[in-house]
């Protein structure tokens, strides 16, 4: 598909994703001479009317959005059998990238993160639109640190469709809400669901539950409770701990009303430092008062001389020893239930591939350090401990080395290149671009005709490289070349760069063959390659020619 035209207007340049029913392309818009994304069916869905259907249905309402925090749809499309959706293209991170690379996140970023996915969900919902698959993976970073919602890939607008079992697994199980992991029909609270478990994620590092399968993991959402997230980090403030509580309740109707009421809690958090909400299944009655009765009163004060009873302290020691025997055999029965895994080979995968891996062996991960690495790429993995093969308790955390990448690259060759496509190039090499803009009579206006260093140099990672990019030729007047004959002025045209775009005759009083118009017009600024209009004079109409005639013959008599 690299190197494909659709619709005589967005070229595929390389692959950079892909989904449950599509694939994603990196394209240029050469209309609007710019980069986008290009989401393609696969060819094993073009012959289902029904995804065909679905496709086109996300497409529609997709492109009703319109929000800073969610991913533009530009065009949808078929040519043939590829049916085709263009996107914004956002050069970036995604949340599950900067979560791996991070770790935990403070309170306040990750509230800030959660308040823009929330914003974005409010416009979505307000639409009659459910994402359905929201989670890091389908939230962006823009360089400039704006969070975007992506990939509308399984939304369907609100309107009752309901949901095939196939349907239920195209989402991440990881963060499916406990409605879709019984294969029931996803809603606006199933959103709000995802976007807890990414907040929990955010500030514990790890995702709330994890199993050897998806199924297990599903199953997990249904009937287990989640550990509360402080418990895994103690710095997470209570109020924010109580949000998350919330927005992950097991029943919808225990979850926020809606996309507003978990926007407006964030808010909260992030100015006050608290949260508005109680969970709904929490119920605090102020007014009670409770009675102790003075009879009950009086036998606790009986009972309380028990202690002093020479028998007292030898049972309470015997009791003691027992709860200690019987919570350490439970412990130990519990370790031994415990199924042993295998610690999968995953050195030298990407990190994403890596922790796929590990989260279908029912293993967590934490990243020990970042290497510099001359073979293995930047973002891979070096290390597993333990080592790959060893056998380990299921829940186990291992431990990732991961590459830095080379002490050096080598600089790329940008020549011939645009800005965006040296821009591109450049940040996959972790280096910055400075660029000049030059007039340069040999070189097409917008490419690179020059690099220093050259291509082919050792420079460490973060260095800067200096472009030039070609502004055209040096402007200057053109000529009038009225009056010139058409010979004359198609020389003067070639031997100063200029191309003839279009040439038309027209009557006039001029001689034949002679120019009586030009665009642009003399003494306009052009530069070499612009193209020039010419009009030609055809002479005299034959009107005019009749009218000659008489005059000459009175002359002659």
């Amino acid at each position: 598909m690299v190197g494909k035209m659709l619709a005589d207007r967005y070229e595929l340049l390389e692959k950079i994703g892909e989904g449950g029913m599509a694939r994603v392309y990196l394209g240029r818009d050469h209309l609007l001479n710019r980069h986008v994304a290009i989401k393609i069916l696969k060819d094993q869905m073009t012959g289902d009317p029904d995804f065909i259907r679905r496709f086109r249905r996300e497409a529609q309402a997709a492109a009703r959005l319109s929000h800073p925090n969610i991913v533009n749809i530009y065009d949808v499309g078929q040519e043939g059998e590829t049916h085709y959706i263009v996107m914004e293209y956002v050069l970036g991170k995604n949340l599950k990238q900067y979560i791996r690379e991070r770790g935990r996140l403070p309170a306040q970023e990750a509230v800030s993160i959660a308040r823009q996915i929330a914003e974005a969900l409010v416009q979505a919902h307000a639409a009659g639109v459910i994402h359905r698959d929201i989670k890091p993976q389908n939230i962006l970073f823009t360089p400039d640190g704006q969070v975007k919602v992506a990939d509308f890939g399984v939304a369907l607008a609100a309107d009752g469709s309901t949901l095939t079992c196939t349907d239920a697994i195209v989402g991440s199980v990881h963060y499916f809400s406990p409605e879709q992991a019984r294969g029931g029909q996803a809603g606006k609270h199933s959103d709000l669901y995802s976007l807890g478990v990414i907040l929990y994620e955010m500030v514990t590092g790890q995702v709330p539950f994890s199993g050897v399968s998806p199924i297990s993991v599903a199953m997990k959402h249904v009937q287990e409770k989640i550990v509360p997230p402080r418990q895994l980090n103690k710095s997470i403030p209570e109020p924010l701990e109580r949000i998350i509580l919330k927005a992950m309740q097991k029943a919808p109707s225990q979850r926020y009303l809606n996309a507003q009421s978990f926007l407006e809690d964030l808010i909260y958090f992030q100015e006050k430092g608290m949260a508005r909400a109680v969970p709904n299944n929490h119920k605090v009655d102020e007014e009670e008062t409770i009675i102790v009765e003075a009879s009950k009163f009086h036998n606790n004060k009986q009972k309380a001389k028990i202690w002093k009873r020479p028998w007292f302290i030898p049972l309470l020691v015997v009791v003691f020893l027992g709860i200690c025997l019987l919570a350490g055999y439970l412990a130990l029965k519990s370790f031994i239930l415990v199924p042993e895994v295998t610690v999968p080979d995953v050195q030298e995968m990407p990190l994403d591939d890596a922790v796929a891996l590990l989260e279908e062996a029912g293993l967590r991960y934490t990243i020990k350090e970042q290497v510099f690495d001359n073979v293995v790429p930047k973002g891979n993995v070096i290390r597993v401990e333990p080592r790959p093969g060893r056998k380990v308790r299921e829940g186990s955390e291992v431990a990732l080395v991961l590459s830095n990448g080379p002490e050096y690259v080598l600089t790329p060759n940008l020549l011939q290149r645009t800005e965006m496509e040296a821009r591109i190039i450049a940040q996959d090499l972790d280096l910055k671009l400075r660029f000049i803009r030059e007039y340069n009579e040999e070189e097409p206006e917008g490419k690179i005709f020059r690099q220093v260093p050259d291509e082919g140099f050792r420079v460490a990672p973060g260095d800067e490289i200096t472009v030039y990019v070609s502004m055209g030729g040096r402007p200057f007047p053109i000529a009038n070349l009225k009056g010139k004959s058409r010979e004359e002025a198609e020389a003067y045209l070639r031997e100063n760069g200029l191309k003839v775009r279009q040439i038309r005759e027209e009557q006039s009083d001029s001689p034949a063959g002679t120019v009586i118009a030009q665009f642009p017009e003399g003494g306009s600024n052009v530069q070499p390659g612009q193209s020039v209009d010419l009009v030609i004079s055809s002479g005299p109409g034959e009107e005019a020619a009749e009218e000659e005639e008489p005059l000459e013959e009175e002359e002659n008599n």
